[in-house]
């Protein structure tokens, strides 16, 4: 199981149109230490999913015009991996069907307990260090996604080249330690040039983020 420490990594999408549920689901959301976002209704929520980076989804089944199971069928459209929670006061077996469908980390049902809750956002947690988007986060405000091979920044996507990918995937595999020249250029192709070299650091530290990549003088580069 996951550390729950993870979390402080993570931002939350909370989906209920209880007022009262979804402020008390927040406040323990965000005393855990994630980065809670809400919305009233499904209308609501799929806008939030699709403009900002919503890590894991917890949603209640019933909500007027969209519910639970048709905004986690939209958003399964836009990401088959995000981890989905749906949350309900009672259980149907078409419901739980449905949610079997949809890939879903899990169906709790209303007033669940805090350990409840605890160990669906464990299962949350595991689901995504397999998919590896927790631990590509780069900066505070950019991840690498690897299966798009691009950037994340709040909503947007920014594209890298081949070398720029390879050098990204290259940091994060050995982060936090020194990469020489030599290291880099053999990566790249023998025939790349410690100025070329030079050349694709600088047009990713303005992608990412001028202090991410240090240079260590004569020696190479490393990842913060």
């Amino acid at each position: 199981m996951q550390n729950l420490e993870l979390l402080k990594e993570v931002t939350i999408l909370v989906v209920d149109d209880d007022d009262a549920f979804r402020s008390a689901t927040c406040k323990t959301l965000k005393m855990l230490g994630a980065t809670v976002l809400e919305a009233s209704n499904g209308h609501e929520a799929l806008v939030c999913f699709q403009t900002k980076e919503i890590m894991i989804v917890i949603t209640d089944i019933r909500m007027g015009a969209m519910s639970g199971l048709h905004l986690a069928q939209e958003i399964r459209k836009i990401d088959s991996t995000v981890p989905i929670v749906i949350v309900s006061s009672y259980t149907q077996t078409e419901d739980l069907l449905e949610a079997c469908r949809l890939n879903l980390v899990e169906y709790l049902v209303k007033p669940f307990a805090f350990q409840a809750l605890a160990n669906t956002l464990k299962k949350c947690l595991e689901k995504l260090s397999f998919n590896r988007l927790v631990y590509n986060k780069l900066t505070p405000s950019v991840r690498y996604n690897p299966y798009t091979k691009m950037l994340m920044k709040v909503s947007s996507e920014i594209g890298l080249s081949k070398n720029e990918i390879i050098m990204v995937e290259l940091f994060i595999a050995h982060r936090g330690q020194v990469l020489n020249y030599a290291v880099l250029t053999h990566a790249l192709g023998e025939e790349v040039s410690l100025s070329a070299l030079k050349n694709i650091i600088l047009r990713l530290r303005k992608k990412i983020g001028e202090d991410a990549i240090e240079n260590i003088q004569k020696i190479g580069y490393l990842l913060r």
